[in-house]
């Protein structure tokens, strides 16, 4: 099936900016929800990668029992219980960074949906708890970012099927689920709610570490608090992602690339794009 390619005009015809009389609130919202005892790391950076990417505000909702509070004083922090998303229906949601897997971190999802967010990402654990709930659709505006692993619980195959079908395993993602599914890897795809595909080439080998997907869900969490539509934030993401990985690469081993380095790398890369 063919896919339209993103390219580099399309990202900065879509970037997010700010007017000379901006201010934070038209940064928006963001809360992540992950970094679960003993996994503070995965939630640390999609924070981190949500303010470098220009989010007014960015939450972070953990196991605050040992959390370094003086290292990241731009972070609003909050217990890991389902009563802090109360009054945060305006956020953009992304949960599931380090979070668990323990059948009461349901609870988190079925919150989301009963009260009607509308901005939402599911990414690493969330999507392996959604895997096994039974629900009828999710909103067309949440976002699901899974790896080939992932997806293949979320449509019930197996790994190696998804990584011979990966247009069909989308197509079945988006069928099942109803919403927009990033698909990642060497070529990441996206399908959103018209069934349209569309292809990012922009990552490189240098992104086949832990916590590197961590930081693309920061990025495209901030993309959408800024305004910018959940289909364009799922498409800017992964190839503002892919750019800070080509970048690193331009002075440096692709073994060595860790995730905080793509998210020092994101004002210069963003800057760049625009």
């Amino acid at each position: 099936m063919n896919s339209q390619k993103i390219t580099k005009n399309f990202i900065k015809k879509h970037l997010p900016s700010r007017g000379k009389n901006s201010n934070k609130t038209d940064g928006g919202r963001v809360l992540i929800v992950g970094g679960g005892k003993g996994l503070y790391g995965a939630g640390l950076l999609s924070a981190l990668a949500a303010t470098k990417s220009g989010a007014g505000y960015t939450h972070l909702m953990t196991d605050l029992s040992r959390f370094p509070w003086l290292r990241f004083p731009d972070f609003i922090v909050h217990p890991l219980k389902l009563s802090e998303l109360k009054k945060k229906e305006t956020f953009v949601v992304a949960i599931g960074p380090g979070l668990g897997t323990q059948e009461t971190r349901k609870s988190f999802i079925r919150f989301l949906l009963k009260n009607d967010f509308q901005k939402v990402i599911l990414d690493a654990d969330a999507l392996t708890l959604l895997s096994t709930m039974k629900f009828k659709a999710l909103p067309e505006t949440w976002i699901l970012t899974p790896h080939e692993g992932e997806l293949a619980r979320l449509i019930q195959k197996s790994s190696h099927y998804v990584k011979l079908n990966r247009v069909q395993a989308i197509k079945e993602a988006h069928k099942k689920y109803g919403c927009i599914v990033i698909l990642k890897g060497p070529e990441t795809l996206v399908i959103d709610s018209s069934n349209k595909f569309y292809s990012i080439s922009a990552g490189t080998r240098s992104l086949a570490k832990a916590g590197t997907g961590d930081t693309l869900l920061g990025i495209i969490a901030a993309l959408y608090a800024q305004g910018v539509s959940p289909l364009h934030a799922a498409l800017l993401g992964p190839y503002i992602h892919g750019q800070c990985a080509r970048e690193w690469e331009k002075k440096n081993d692709h073994l060595s690339l860790r995730p905080v380095d793509l998210i020092d790398l994101l004002p210069k890369v963003l800057r760049s794009l625009r």
